[in-house]
């Protein structure tokens, strides 16, 4: 019991399937509630700009009108609207903190009436009005230079303001249709402006906040809903080692059995010949099905461990070749092998040799009658590092495209038809990979159909 909670501890902090699951469930959590955040954050941010910037600019517009209002009854009941504005009515304006400045211009571009907070707002904004800005009733933002000292020092030299953002409006003065001049008003909004640009950042701050936190919580979530997939998970894992382990005597027993019936047969009687020949196949099959489970069940506990020695790859490719060359031979098939005489390595060499009859007895099953098997072994350094790679390219029927990223799933078969014919159970493949993975190596292939395939593996050695 404590192996296999060690072993689930284990499995569920490596990179595995169980951590591939856990990642995705954790993305997907936190994406949802990242989302949400996300919509939360912008539908509020928006929702304060515009009820703090239409409230802003609805005082403006209100005092505008006010102050528009009372030139307007001047205007009307003057017979000289184009002169100065009298003192009763510069009374009735004044700096306040929903005003910053203004100015009416007549139509000739005189300042007839104007006040500004700063001395140096007027000459700033003279400038922009000249250029066509502020035209229309509309509410417009710009920036300005304000200064907590005079513009110049003692010495007549300019000091440097700090950029200040206003509110400004415009509003038409008319006589019987005609203009009399347009009146500008002002507000400063600075701490409105920083205030929002605090605000973004302190919602951008708690949105990553929280981002991190969902990630968490999100982990934790996860890491608990695989919990007992992965306990499910191993107690299938033990399942199958245990029965592929006990069926190993009994069907040893059985093709002992059956090789003896074989010797006493009757030469003379071709019914029990084939029957017998039919079970030995079975049993056969039966064995390398159960081998390959186990060998699966142990990859999947991790029990993966190198007898590293020295030898030559030429001898153990050719030991393969000649265990497989009776079945290519009945096919009328050629295998060619390319390795060079002097490559030595220091690497597992039983496991090369699995890997070596599983690719080679897998082209050779695939590959259409008279074909050829080309299997190529080589040494390749890279930034200091020392590869074996193992090519094996046959000419046989290929592999759909659709069906090259499930090559190597356990019990995956293009086509099952076909399959039955030539035997095998899908899982030659994928203990091929098992086998690569572990000793963190690679393993691709590259198929066409009606042309062939080519499995490439590089394995540090």
């Amino acid at each position: 019991m404590k192996r296999n909670r060690s072993w689930l501890n284990k499995r569920l902090s490596e990179g595995n399937l169980f951590d591939q699951t856990r990642n995705k469930l954790t993305l997907q959590y936190s994406g949802v509630l990242m989302i949400f955040l996300g919509l939360f954050v912008v539908i509020v941010y928006a929702l304060l700009y515009m009820f703090i910037w239409s409230d802003q600019r609805s005082h403006l517009t209100e005092l505008t009108n006010s102050e528009l209002q009372v030139l307007q009854k001047w205007v009307d009941g003057d017979t000289n609207p184009k002169r100065q504005p009298p003192r009763s009515v510069e009374d009735a304006f004044s700096i306040s903190a929903d005003q910053s400045f203004y100015y009416l211009i007549s139509d000739t571009g005189a300042v007839q009436l104007g006040d500004e907070t700063q001395p140096e707002l007027r000459e700033q904004m003279m400038a922009l009005i000249a250029k066509g800005q502020f035209k229309g009733e509309q509410t417009q933002q710009t920036t300005l230079q304000t200064f907590d000292q005079p513009s110049v020092d003692v010495q007549g030299r300019p000091q440097h303001g700090e950029d200040a953002r206003f509110l400004v409006t415009s509003r038409e003065l008319k006589k019987n249709g005609q203009l009399i001049g347009t009146l500008y008003v002002g507000k400063e909004v600075t701490f409105q402006h920083q205030l929002f640009r605090l605000l973004l950042i302190l919602m951008l701050g708690m949105a990553l906040l929280f981002f991190v936190l969902a990630l968490w919580f999100s982990h934790r979530m996860a890491r608990r809903a695989i919990i007992p997939i992965a306990k499910a998970y191993e107690r299938q894992r033990e399942f199958v080692a245990d029965a592929s382990h006990e069926l190993r005597t009994p069907l040893s027993v059985m093709l002992t059995s059956i090789e003896a019936l074989q010797l006493d047969a009757d030469e003379d009687n071709p019914f029990t010949n084939n029957v017998l020949k039919g079970m030995k196949d079975e049993v056969n099959a039966i064995t390398r099905l159960t081998s390959e489970l186990l060998q699966l069940a142990r990859s999947d506990a991790d029990e993966f461990m190198l007898e590293r020695s020295s030898f030559q790859v030429k001898a153990a490719a050719e030991s393969v070749i000649a265990k497989l060359l009776p079945a290519a031979q009945a096919k009328g098939m050629a295998l060619k092998l390319h390795v060079p005489d002097e490559l030595t390595v220091e690497w597992d060499r039983g496991k090369l040799t699995q890997l070596l009859v599983i690719l080679i007895d897998n082209a050779i099953k695939y590959t259409l009658d008279d074909g050829d098997v080309h299997i190529s072994l080589a040494e390749k350094v890279e930034k200091g590092a020392r590869f074996l790679t193992l090519d094996v390219r046959d000419n046989g029927m290929g592999i759909a495209p659709e069906a090259l990223p499930r090559v190597f799933d356990r019990f995956y078969r293009q086509d099952k038809a076909r399959t039955r014919q030539v035997g095998g159970h899908g899982l030659g493949l994928a203990i091929a990979k098992n086998l690569v993975d572990a000793a963190q190596g690679t393993i691709q292939v590259e198929s066409q159909l009606g042309v062939g395939s080519t499995f490439r593996l590089r394995i540090p050695v």
